[in-house]
This record gives C-alpha cells, structure tokens and sequence, in this order.
C-alpha cells in the first residue's frame, strides 16, 4: 500500500513538473509569437540570384510585410515570370548547342557521303572516328559545366536545409511539439546526410561512366555496352528512388506519431488547468489557442517559403538540363535524318546519360519539398 502511494506521489509530482513547464512556456509568450531569429540564418544560404528574385518583405520582422511576399511568391505571374526569366537566359547557350552539333552532323553526312566513293576502309573509318569525337568534344564541355551545376546545386540545398532545421524546432517547440521538434531535427538530419552521400557524391562518377561507356559503344558496337550502361542507370535511379521513399516513409510515420503525442500531452495539461485552477485555467487555455494560431501562422510561412526556396534554387539547374537534353535527342533525330547513324546513337545515349542527372536533382528537390509539407502540416500541440 505504501509502495503504491509513493509511486502515486511521483507520477503526480512528474506530471505537474511537466504542466509547469509546459505552461511557462506559453504564458511567456503573453498570447503572441515572433519568427525565430534562426530565419534570418536562411538568407544566409541562398545565393545573391535566388535573393534577387524574391519579393521585398520575405526576410522583414513584419508579420504583414511577410505574409504578403509569401502570397506573392505563390502567385502564378511571379512563378510564370521566374520560369520564363531561367529559360529566357538557357536559351542562347542551348541554341548555340544545337546549331553547332546540326552543323557538325550536316558535315558529317557530307562525308558520309564522301566515304563511298574512297578505296581505303580504315580512311573512312578514321575519318568515321573524328567526326563523332568532334560531336563528343561539342558536348563535353557543356557536359562538365552542368555538372558543376548540380554539384553547386546539391551544395546550396544542404545549406538550405541546414538552416532550415532549426527554425523548424524553434516554431515547433513554441507550438508545443518538443517531441516532434526533435524528431524532426534528427530526421531532416539524416535526409541531409543522403543527399549529400547518395546524391552529390555519386551523381559525377555515375554520369561519367555512363558518358564513357556511350562513347566506347558508340565508337566499337562489336563491344556491346549499351545494356551494361542502361543497366547502371536503372539501377542508380531504383536504389535512390527505394532509399528516399522509405525515408520520407519513416519521416512522415514518426512525426506524426509525435506530433499526435505533444497533442495528447497538451489536451491533458489544459484539462489539467481548468480542472485544478478553473478561473486561472480558462485563461491559460485561451492564451494558448491564441500561441496556437500564431504558431501554426509562422510554421505555415516558414513551411512554404522554403518550398519556394527549393524550388527557386531548383529551376536554373534543370531548365539546363532538361534544355540540353532537348537538344540531344532533337539532334539525335536530326543524324537519323542526315543517315548519321553513328553519331545518333551516340546523342541518344548521352540524352539518356542526362535524364540520370535531371532524376537526381529532381528526386533530391521532391524529398526536401515533401519534408517540408510534412512540417507545415503537423499539428500544432496547443492548439
């Protein structure tokens, strides 16, 4: 009997630590919430381009200021006008691509055409050699520049990201979700860690080998490396699609396991409130309804902004490549025609060979964004 009442006597003492915590925390807030100061850290990472497309206001300390350059970020005109602006400033490098691989392939089928009338094979074939290592040499460097690209892209979004993290434990934490916000934290953490080890370290040797193996079966078809090399990309986009779905898996199962936790602990501390101390109660309970609102005010701008800041750091790099890969395979049809065939296959094959990378990038992109849609809908604990 003795035993059971200390037992009694602790959990009672725990709870009302915990209640006395968790109402401090609150009440010191006096019914009002600010953006934490970590938000000022994400100006930080992101690029002097990707901070001059954004509207006036984004950064302020004015709730009003905020909201109202969040609402014109979600506007179709400012998406419409960043997207045409990206491809406004692709589109000359892509055009000078294409036109100089057309006239290469135009020079090619001349002799193409040459080569029937020589006597000598290995002249022709010589002759074979140098116009698809020509083509090769047209797109190599276009090649190395964009995967800067993405190797400088996977670098800004870990920044991002970093910065990200603790801004949403600090909103998280004001709304009451200390569980989640941890949680959280950790998990961002570990997504990080994929993108910066499966994604940025992996994308370039992928690309190369790939780009390599192309070039070798395109120069030798006796060799037979078309289907080890499709059989590397497939493979490489499988185990990075399977890896990154079981962790947004795992993200969205635990934070809402959390998140449904923090609620249950805060329904039971305002009941405890209002039962224990009914005129002080009630206005504990109002005050922390009004927290809630301007909590889940703040995770909602904190949420979509980084959305849009993915998606700003984003746009430049694939609109590159989805514009390079364009050209590819259009020159590619454009050999079949000219009877090219040759340097076609060669186009296809490096078209192929940046599909990996435009699927790198864009499934790195999605996992943070849904990440990010996963914190903008956890519940609020005080609410």
């Amino acid at each position: 009997m003795f035993k059971g009442q200390v037992i009694k006597k602790i959990i009672l003492f725990i709870f009302l630590v915990s209640a006395a915590n968790f109402f401090a925390l609150f009440c010191s807030a006096e019914g009002e919430v600010s953006m934490p100061k970590e938000f000022e850290s994400i100006k930080d990472s992101l690029p002097n381009e990707a901070l001059d497309a954004l509207p006036d206001g984004v950064f302020s300390g004015d709730s009003q200021e905020q909201s109202d350059a969040v609402f014109e970020m979600t506007s179709p005109k400012y998406i419409f006008s960043r997207i045409l602006d990206i491809m406004g400033a692709q589109i000359g490098s892509t055009a000078r691509l294409f036109v100089t691989v057309v006239a290469l392939l135009i020079l090619s089928s001349a002799i193409n055409a040459l080569r029937a009338s020589l006597a000598s094979n290995a002249l022709g074939t010589a002759m074979r050699f140098c116009m698809t290592g020509a083509v090769m040499a047209s797109i190599i460097g276009v090649q190395f520049s964009q995967l800067e690209s993405v190797a400088l892209f996977f670098e800004r979004i870990s920044s991002l990201m970093s910065a990200m993290i603790p801004v949403g434990s600090a909103v998280l934490a004001m709304g009451g979700n200390l569980s989640t916000a941890a949680l959280g934290s950790t998990s961002l953490a570990v997504l990080l860690g994929v993108c910066e080890t499966l994604c940025a370290k992996t994308v370039v040797p992928v690309v190369c080998s790939c780009t390599a193996l192309a070039l070798c079966n395109t120069l030798s078809s006796d060799i037979g490396l078309r289907g080890f090399a499709s059989a590397i990309r497939k493979t490489y986009a499988f185990i990075l699609g399977t890896i990154m779905t079981l962790l947004l898996a795992t993200l969205s199962s635990q934070t809402a396991l959390a998140a449904a936790s923090d609620s249950a602990g805060a329904r039971a501390a305002k009941l405890f409130a209002s039962t224990a101390i009914p005129i002080v109660g009630g206005t504990v309970g109002d005050t922390l309804r009004t927290v809630a609102g301007g909590v889940s005010y703040l995770k909602t701008i904190i949420g979509i902004s980084g959305i849009i800041f993915v998606m700003i750091l984003l746009l430049p790099t694939l609109v590159s490549l989805i514009l390079t890969r364009l050209v590819l395979l259009l020159t590619s049809g454009v050999a079949d025609m000219l009877g090219c065939e040759t340097e076609g296959k060669l186009l296809s094959e490096l078209g192929s060979v940046w599909g990996v990378m435009i699927a790198v990038v864009s499934m790195c992109a999605v996992m943070f964004i849904f990440a990010l849609v996963i914190f903008v809908r956890i519940t609020v604990a005080a609410a």
